[in-house]
């Protein structure tokens, strides 16, 4: 079946301007990338379309005050300074953060990397009031920074960020606060839409064009203040594949150098073939986010632990060709925030049975379950294959469930709006996978106080315990503490069945024969500064 879909696909994209050129195969080769999804993300600080989103639209073009460390492949990645070289929590005020600011930095348009640049971010991301404030940019950032109270500059090189309530974990949040150039939007008159075709930051990467849904052309900086990540490949084109098998088609034609996530079944004919496929595990779970408002079958945990034993999650692993490994929680096991759930997680039908039965569902009373699913995007896998086999699986324990097929970028809007919102439809599930790399992402959406519009608790999970359990992990600043409180909250989480928990993405990327250097990190985020082109 893949190898008709590919056939089929390869003539289409043939017809797209994703080759180079005559004139472009006499100068040096460009470094070009298949993504997962339908468009380029807007280059304005605030990229949509997930993490996979801010990978390209993100972290190539911008800086944040902190970063991560793409550097490694055999461990979890963990935080480093980024535009701030150093950040401390102020002795007399626990809630105060002070960060110290890189010198010598500078945006794509040659103006000055300072603390007046970061508190006129902030207040773009955060301050209604301010006049570089656009509500739609702001929606894609303000959500990760759910902490941030006040602001303040202490000179032109330290800024004072204040959080809301004592909170040890907030540097992860600041690795989602991407800093552009003041000067570019007001020379280009405070004009955000003329900001996406001409953005100013202080990344690795320039901007030099944008053909939407086409490709995004991207140069090396030269001048980045990090000279061990300026892009060792001149320049780099992004071309937006939606679909995986015309993704494997190009990656064979030639047309591009690396695909992202790449369809399973194509795994061992790429291998064959003798092009690179990388994997590693990555900080994501597969999941089910649900809705577990009163009306839904979701709010008895007696249904979300019957639903998390009666799906068959090796089996989907060796649908995956071994791209996957079986979930036992949010995290590995080998993780340091997994802890020791009493719950454990596996395929066991007649307890799954047992519960529904206590819940009051059987052969004459299912559950009538509906579930938003993205059809593309990063981190959801093939979603199509793996709904219908857990489809197949629920049914066995009294569930009947339905899909609702989506675009990713639909499916980020009905997620960030609530269970509520009429765009959900009435939505008992939603299928978007859940981060685990950091404390804030994908722990706080089970968070109370986090419904819309101030978080992304999608389904309105309301536990005493949770909540108590975050609180106790934002009190601890010391990282084995942390570690600690998060195996707690780890527990509840499982114990509670809080999400319909699958399978954790090993995230196979196919490397044509030419690409060297690349390090797959354990990570939604990549570093490909490293790549080099044989």
């Amino acid at each position: 079946m893949l190898s008709r879909r590919a056939a089929l696909a390869a003539p289409a994209l043939l017809a797209l301007p994703l080759g180079p050129s005559e004139a472009e195969a006499q100068a040096a080769q460009p470094l070009r990338i298949g993504m997962s999804i339908g468009d380029i993300p807007r280059m304005w600080g605030g990229p949509e379309a997930g993490f996979e989103g801010i990978r390209f639209g993100g972290y190539m073009v911008y800086d944040s005050l902190v970063l991560w460390d793409l550097s490694r492949a055999d461990q979890p990645s963990g935080l480093i300074p980024g535009l701030a070289t150093s950040w401390r929590v102020d002795p007399e005020n626990r809630r105060r953060w002070i960060f110290t600011l890189r010198r010598g930095v500078r945006f794509h348009d040659g103006s000055p990397f300072d603390a007046d640049a970061v508190i006129w971010n902030l207040d773009s991301i955060l301050n209604s009031n301010a006049p570089q404030f656009n509500a739609a940019r702001a929606l894609l950032v303000r959500t990760r920074l759910t902490s941030a109270a006040s602001w303040e500059k202490i000179d032109d090189f330290t800024v004072a960020i204040t959080t809301h309530e004592v909170d040890g974990l907030f540097p992860y949040q600041m690795t989602f606060m991407w800093l552009v150039s003041p000067a570019r939007w007001r020379e280009l008159g405070g004009d955000w839409n003329r900001f996406l075709t001409q953005p100013s930051g202080t990344g690795p990467y320039r901007l030099v064009s944008v053909t939407p849904r086409q490709r995004a052309e991207l140069e090396a900086n030269r001048d980045y203040w990090d000279e061990r990540r300026i892009p060792r490949v001149p320049r780099t084109v992004l071309v937006p594949i939606p679909d995986g098998p015309a993704r494997v088609a190009a990656l064979r034609a030639n047309q591009i150098d690396i695909a992202e996530t790449l369809p399973p079944d194509a795994i061992p004919s790429l291998r064959a073939a003798r092009f690179q496929v990388v994997m590693n595990s990555y900080p994501h779970v597969w999941a089910w986010r649900l809705n577990c408002l009163p009306d839904s079958p979701f709010h008895d945990i007696r249904v979300r632990q019957a639903a998390n034993l009666a799906i068959d999650r090796q089996g989907l692993v060796n649908m995956l060709e071994g791209s996957a490994q079986a979930a036992l929680g949010k995290v590995t096991p080998d993780h340091p925030w997994f802890g020791n759930p009493s719950f454990r997680l596996r395929h066991d039908l007649a307890e799954a049975r047992r519960l529904m039965q206590a819940a009051g569902y059987g052969p004459q009373r299912r559950a009538q379950v509906s579930v938003i699913m993205p059809v593309s995007g990063g981190g959801q896998m093939v979603p199509q294959p793996m709904s219908e086999a857990i489809q197949a699986s629920l049914r066995e324990a009294f569930f009947d469930v339905s899909y609702q097929p989506v675009d990713f970028a639909t499916a980020l809007n009905q997620l960030r709006a609530g269970a509520r919102d009429p765009s959900s439809r009435g939505a008992h599930a939603l299928n978007i996978a859940i981060p685990s790399m950091e404390p804030t992402t994908g722990w706080i959406i089970y968070d109370s106080a986090l419904i819309h519009p101030r978080g992304v608790n999608w389904g309105y999970y309301n536990s005493p315990a949770v909540d108590a359990a975050l609180a106790a992990a934002r009190q601890e600043f010391d990282p084995a503490a942390q570690n600690a409180a998060m195996g707690r909250l780890h527990n509840i989480l499982v114990e509670e069945a809080a999400a319909l928990f699958v399978v954790h993405d090993l995230n196979p990327r196919g490397l044509s024969h030419r690409v060297r250097g690349f390090v797959q990190a354990r990570n939604w985020f990549q570093d490909y500064t490293q790549v080099t082109l044989g």
